[in-house]
Order: structure tokens, then C-alpha cells, then sequence
């Protein structure tokens, strides 16, 4: 925002050689940065309660410390005691193999713990309290709300708020720091200003004052993501020229016969949505968002009949040829019906194939164009590319969906897709540029499916379940994390375990394996000869995660369970249970951690993938749910998508109304706007370039 934020956290007294390098390895390399390295909760003094008065439940408590004792009950175990007496009681803090507990206190001290505290064994007790010296000649106590901050190993509390109060202190000398939000907009919500808040969040007049500054440091984020959205939709939507489309009405009512099915509300609804985007001079840039099974591939094809009506090209790239391949021949039958060309591109094309190919896309002979990243390769040329379809989009770098968008003359309409159920929060932070359509529903209901947890040493049960539907006709999937064995993962390999399953559980079935690693022809000849029920059990990776449609399919065993996420375990379970059979999931782990057991109780109670997908985001955060690279914002160091969700629709409002009033920031009340635009575009530049 300003020069002072932008200083080495070097700069900072008390931060020599050694603490500056403790404070770049949890990424601090500034005073901006140090600033909002924000408490993860506080002490308030204020509140504190006597000992003897409670027996369970949170508490702050303070008293002198009366003893410190260590206990060794096993060779493995070591369990520290410290005593906390006030004149009601005694609440002892209890820590595991932890020895340096034991040398944190000393008798006489004067502390406060913080914590749940429980009743066990006729004592008060609080496992691993937050606690805090309160020494009259302790430095570090300077109120009654005491910040506690996430730490590393070598920079205890005490040092970092000594250098938080020097950054602070530094903050306070800046008078030149201005806001970026527009005053009326502050005005408006009663907002701090940046500074205030910072200050506040770090030196609160209470837990009250201390949230009210987070969200508003929070709020500056999201507004920052927001302006940069903002700016590039306003961009590609109004500035670039588009292409206007016409759609021809009996075409689409034909493609609705030949379907047999009824749009669901949802897909009636997007489907209009897609037709008034795709009319207008402007490029449609939208996201259709839909649980599995919901009917995205139909909609599309609405979006590719209107393209063939305005006799110009279409092109719909999948992150698989398994997928493409899927799309074509779910799809192309239908043009075909209504006398509209399609082709397939793939890598796996021959020269010869591939050369007739391209030149019936590049004369416009061909209308659609399926395909993978084949689609984006220099030698591929349309001649009047209106619509890009881009299928499980967050497979594909930014540069490899402006890659797909620069084959067209104008900026032709943009179409997301993808099967992945995403949070609101987090759909509109990772998508703040792009319109969302989003699917519920299933317009083919299919007999649905069952999800079980079995423990690793009872996995014949779900052997035995899955030959009995053998028996009866019915196949299985049997998915394995890895293809090849790795001792530090300690996962089966999906090789190993077909050739052990066709020789012992499976011997009197037909087995095969897929996996990523072979070759196109050989992964086509073996999901023909499944589609043909050629093949009883396939033991697959996770290639068969999405796309895979084979309603004969009622049986799925996963490995090594607790090494999927939510959203991949719920995609994995709508390959079965899609036909006229009820599907059977069996979810096979000796993975003892919570988390692993939140996953699969959810995973058993439920098949609405938005309520997993708030689920997943709230056990593993957005990180690990999007990988690193998958937009062109910051991580976040104060937003937290799992919570802040209207802090989020504040700022898109707040934003969206600056653009309409002022789209090109003119105002003289914008132009701190229009600078922090101009810095956050010149670090999205640098983020794609390094990407």
C-alpha cells in the first residue's frame, strides 16, 4: 500500500541476523508482512473466572503456579503436570512428551492458562493450555487482551511482539499511508480505516475490537481480489469485441427430442442464461457448476447448436482423451442427427488423420471441434472460432486456457465446466471474473448408490459384496491411489494389486488394469472391452475419476482411502450406481486420523456434493483444494473462505458498484483505487510469467 509496509522486516528494530531468518521461513520478509501476521487468538485477562468455579468447558483462569511434575508411565510416554492454585482451587495443565514444558515454569510463578478445561480423575484439567507469564516484571504484559501469534521454533511469543510493536510504531510515523477504499464506501459500513485496523488487531481494547479489525483487514483482501476481477471481466467482456449469436429455436427443440430427457429447473435456467450471454456483442465468460450426473454435457450442447446456427465454430477441450473421447461419442451422434460436423483432435491421432483434421477445421468444414490439448497447438486454425467449451477448467493453467481463446479472430464466448462441486466462498474468490450457473439436480436419476467405511483387515467383506454382484452380471471398479508401489506412502499399487486380485479373490472373473501410464490405444481397447462387459473387474487409478459412464457398473472398492480428498472421493463414487442397479461404494482404510474419519462419515451420509464440498473446504482449506497456481491472487494471509463468506459479497458489491458508476476509475474519489489497481495487475503479470 505504501512505502512504510514495504520496508525489510531487516529494517525493524530487534530483528537481527538470526530472527529475520525465523521470520522469512513463516514468509515475513516485511513490515507489511509482519503487520499481518495476525494473532490466532488472545488471552483476555479481563475475563477471567476462579478456579473453583468451573469444571468444564473454555476458561481463562490465573493463579500461581504451585508445581511442576513430570510422569513416565511407558518408556514412550512422558506427561508434564504444572499445577495453576488460585484461592478456590487447582487446575493442572497437562502436556505429552513435551519436555521442555518442564523447564517453562517455576514455582511461585504467576501465570494464566487458557483452555478447555475437563474434570478426570478427581482433578481439574487442561491439555496444552495457552499460557502466560504475568510477572509484574514481565515485559511482555502490557494489557488486558494478550495477542497470541503463531510461532516457530526459536521466536517465541514475547519476541514477536516486541517486533510487532516496533512495526507499529513505524506504522504510527507514516502519515502519507492513504486507504484504497473509497471514504464513502468506509462511511457507508463504518469502517476503520487500513491503519486503524491494523493497530486494533495487534492492540485491541477487547476480543469485540480485536474482530471487528480482522474483518476489516480481511475486507481489504477480498476487495483487492475483487478490484482485479473486476477490472479483467470488465476488460474481455466490454473492451474486446465479441461475436453475437443467433440461435435457432427449432434446432434446439429437435436436440431436446433426440435427448429423451427433461431439463431439470437448474438446466433450463443456465440454459437461458448461456443463450442471453451468448446474443450480446460482449464475450460470455461463464462457469457452469454441477454435481455429478447433473447434466453439464447437455447444456453445453445447447451452447454448440447455437454456435452451428450462426454457421461459425466451436471448439470443447477435456483435460483427458478418456473424457474427449466421451464427448464425441455421446455427443457427435446427435449433430450428426442434426447435420452438424464434429471432429475429434487428439494427441493420438495419426500424421495422416491429424493433418485431414486440421485442414477441415482451418477451411470451416467442421463445426465443433472435441478435443484435449491437442485443440491449442500452433498448427491448429480455425476459421471462425465463436465458442470454447473448457471441461474440468481447473485442469488447465491460465495459459493454457488464453491460449485456446487467442485461436479466435474476436473474443469468442468463454464456456467453463466443471464436475467438482465448490463452495459459494470459494467459487467466488477463485471465479470472481466469471458469471456461475450451477446444476443441482440430476435429469437422470439413475438407482443411486450407498457409501460404506470397512477397516484394511475386513476388506473380504467387500470382496465378497462385489463377486455376488459379478455373479448377477453387474461389474466393478476397484481404484488404487498409485500406479506403482512406494514404501514412504505406504499405498498398494494398482499394479501389484490386479495381478494379486486375478490370481486370489478374482480368479474365477476376467480382470484388467488401467491406469495413466499406458498408452491411448491400449487405455481405449480396455474401456471398449469394459463398455462391451468383456471385463468383470477393472483395477484403475484415478483416471477413471471423471467421465466414465457405464451404467452397468454397480460396484467400487477404494484403497487406501483416506489419501483422497472429498471432492475426488464423491467424483470416484458417481462412476457407479447410474444405471437401473443401486450402486455399492466401499471405502477400505486403516487411516486412524479424524480427519480421514470426518471424510468418510460424511462421505456415508450424504450425496450432495455442495454439502461435502463445504465439508472438504472447512478439513483441508482452500489451498490444497485448488493447488497453488490455480488463479491469479495471493494466497490470503487474514481471509478465511470457510467463514468469511459475506465479507465476500460485501466487497464483489462494493466493487461491481464502483465499475458501474466509474468503469474507467476517473473519479478523483478512485484514484487511490485506481493505483492499487495498477500494482495488483503489474504482481498478476509477474504471477503468470513465473507460472
Amino acid at each position: 500500500m505504501n512505502d512504510v509496509l514495504d520496508l525489510p522486516i531487516r529494517s525493524v528494530r530487534h530483528v537481527e541476523e538470526k530472527r529475520a531468518q525465523l521470520l522469512e521461513n513463516i514468509g515475513i520478509e516485511t513490515v507489511g508482512e509482519m503487520l499481518l501476521h495476525l494473532p490466532h487468538r488472545y488471552l483476555d485477562l479481563s475475563r477471567v473466572v476462579r478456579i473453583g468455579d468451573q469444571f468444564e468447558g473454555d476458561i481463562t483462569c490465573s493463579g500461581t503456579i504451585t508445581a511442576v511434575r513430570v510422569k513416565r508411565p511407558r518408556p514412550k510416554l512422558r506427561i508434564t503436570e504444572v499445577a495453576l492454585s488460585d484461592d478456590t482451587g487447582t487446575v493442572f495443565g497437562v502436556w505429552f512428551n513435551q519436555p521442555w514444558v518442564e523447564a517453562s515454569f517455576k514455582v511461585g510463578q504467576h501465570c494464566a492458562f487458557a483452555g478447555a478445561m475437563k474434570y478426570e480423575r478427581g482433578m481439574r484439567q487442561i491439555q496444552a493450555p495457552f499460557t502466560q507469564s504475568l510477572d509484574e516484571n514481565d515485559e511482555e504484559v502490557t494489557g488486558t487482551i494478550i495477542p497470541i501469534y503463531p510461532a516457530t521454533e526459536g521466536l517465541a511469543q514475547g519476541w514477536i511482539r516486541r517486533i510487532m510493536a516496533e512495526a507499529l510504531a513505524l506504522l504510527a510515523q507514516d502519515e502519507e499511508l492513504e486507504d484504497t477504499i473509497p471514504t464513502s464506501i468506509r462511511e457507508r459500513h463504518h469502517m476503520r480505516t487500513f491503519t486503524e485496523a491494523l493497530r486494533d488487531v495487534h492492540d485491541p481494547i477487547s476480543v469485540e475490537d480485536a474482530l471487528g479489525a480482522r474483518n476489516r483487514l480481511a475486507y481489504q483482501e477480498l476487495f483487492d481480489l475483487s478490484l482485479l476481477n473486476a477490472a479483467r471481466r470488465f476488460h474481455e467482456s466490454h473492451i474486446a469485441p465479441g461475436f453475437s449469436h443467433s440461435a435457432d429455436q427449432a434446432l434446439l427443440e429437435k436436440a431436446r427430442t433426440l435427448l429423451g430427457v427433461t431439463f431439470t429447473a437448474d438446466q433450463v435456467q443456465a440454459i437461458d442464461d448461456i443463450l442471453d450471454d451468448m446474443k450480446r456483442a460482449h464475450p460470455m465468460q461463464r462457469l457452469l457448476l454441477g454435481d455429478v450426473g447433473t447434466g453439464k454435457t447437455f447444456v453445453a450442447l445447447m451452447a454448440l447448436l447455437v454456435v452451428a446456427s450462426s454457421n461459425t465454430q466451436a471448439a470443447m477441450m477435456a483435460p483427458t482423451e478418456v473424457l474427449a473421447k466421451q464427448y464425441a461419442e455421446k455427443l457427435g451422434p446427435i449433430l450428426d442427427d442434426l447435420k452438424v460436423s464434429w471432429i475429434l483432435l487428439t494427441s493420438s491421432l495419426s500424421a495422416t488423420d491429424r493433418d485431414k483434421a486440421l485442414a477441415r477445421i482451418a477451411s470451416g468444414e467442421v463445426t465443433v471441434a472435441f478435443g484435449t490439448h491437442a485443440l491449442i497447438q500452433k498448427d491448429v486454425v480455425f476459421t471462425d472460432l465463436t465458442l470454447a467449451i473448457i471441461d474440468e477448467q481447473h485442469r488447465f493453467g491460465v495459459e493454457q486456457r488464453a491460449l485456446l481463446r487467442a485461436k479466435a479472430r474476436v473474443a469468442p464466448d468463454m464456456l467453463s465446466m466443471t464436475a467438482t462441486p465448490i463452495p459459494r466462498s470459494l467459487a467466488l474468490t477463485i471465479f470472481g471474473d466469471l458469471d456461475i450457473s450451477t446444476l443441482h439436480e440430476r435429469p437422470i436419476k439413475g438407482a443411486g448408490v450407498s457409501t460404506q467405511f470397512v477397516p484394511l483387515n475386513r476388506v473380504a467383506k467387500c470382496h465378497d459384496a462385489v463377486k455376488r454382484a459379478l455373479d448377477q452380471g453387474q461389474q466393478a471398479f476397484i481404484v488404487c491411489a498409485l500406479i506403482e508401489e512406494s514404501t514412504k506412502l505406504e499405498v498398494s499399487a494398482a499394479t501389484d494389486l490386479a495381478e494379486k486380485l486375478a490370481k486370489n479373490e478374482y480368479r474365477d472373473y476376467r480382470v484388467a488394469l488401467i491406469h495413466g501410464n499406458l498408452k491411448t490405444a491400449e487405455k481405449d481397447e480396455i474401456m471398449q472391452r469394459f463398455r462391451e462387459g468383456k471385463i468383470d473387474a477393472l483395477v484403475a487409478t484415478t483416471v477413471i475419476e471423471v467421465g466414465v459412464d457405464i451404467h452397468n457398473v454397480t460396484q467400487m472398492v477404494v484403497y487406501n482411502a483416506e489419501r483422497f480428498g472429498l471432492a475426488q472421493l464423491h467424483q470416484l463414487r458417481g462412476r457407479v450406481g447410474r444405471g437401473a442397479i443401486p450402486g455399492q461404494v466401499w471405502l477400505v482404510s486403516d487411516g486412524r486420523g479424524n480427519m480421514a474419519r470426518e471424510r468418510f462419515e460424511a462421505l456415508c451420509s450424504t450425496d450432495d456434493g455442495f454439502v461435502l464440498a463445504d465439508l472438504d473446504l472447512a478439513l483441508r482449506g482452500a489451498g490444497d483444494i485448488i493447488g497453488k497456481r490455480q488463479h491469479g491472487s495471493a494466497s490470503f494471509r487474514v481471509a478465511d473462505l470457510v467463514h468469511d463468506l459475506p465479507i465476500i459479497e460485501l466487497a464483489q458489491r462494493d466493487v461491481a458498484q464502483i465499475f458501474k458508476d466509474d468503469p474507467d476509475l476517473k473519479k478523483p474519489e478512485h484514484q487511490m483505487v485506481k493505483n492499487r489497481l495498477e500494482l495488483l495487475q503489474e504482481g498478476y503479470e509477474k504471477w503468470v510469467s513465473a507460472g
